[in-house]
């Protein structure tokens, strides 16, 4: 009787142990088919953009970079005005979540003011980078989705499922 239940232990243990390899090898096959799938911009859903508008001319050539970057000089003022204002809003939101005692319409109209202060901030954010695309060529637009849609660290390296990899 101990041989038989050794053996159905042994055949739990077996199928267990496929089950959990299988899930694994799942996970990474369909992670795998979604980097590979859609690679053109405009069906890759790309990765979020980054806090700034200076990823805009991180790849170009680096005359471009400092005659790109005067002209993002000019605008990051009023961008700046406005990110901080949206920084202020998270601080106020977050000190009275915790504050005792608890306020519930002072954290709503906290959380009204962080809402109106991220839409501005994105309103003039997509307005800058908007004109700055304006003023780049359409090889430099490509550099700056490819510099979205990369893979992995955001080095300057070969966007993923170009001829050329990393090693």
């Amino acid at each position: 009787m101990t041989k038989m239940n050794g053996r159905r232990g042994l055949a739990a243990a077996l199928i267990i142990s496929i089950a959990v390899n299988l899930f694994f090898i799942g996970g990474i096959a369909f992670r795998f088919y979604l980097m590979h799938s859609s690679m053109n911009a405009e069906t890759n859903a790309g990765r979020p953009l980054p806090p700034n508008i200076s990823w805009l001319i991180r790849d170009l050539a680096p005359e471009r970079q400092e005659e790109m970057r005067a002209k993002l000089r000019e605008r990051g003022m009023e961008g700046r005005a406005a990110r901080i204002r949206m920084f202020k809003a998270q601080r106020e939101s977050n000190r009275l979540m915790t504050a005792d005692p608890f306020d519930a319409e002072a954290l709503a109209a906290a959380f009204t003011a962080l809402r109106d202060a991220a839409n501005e901030y994105q309103r003039l954010s997509h307005l800058q980078t908007a004109e700055i695309l304006n003023e780049l060529s359409v090889d430099e637009r490509r550099k700056a989705v490819e510099f979205i849609n990369r893979r992995g660290p955001r080095d300057g390296g070969p966007p993923l499922g170009s001829e050329v990899t990393r090693r």
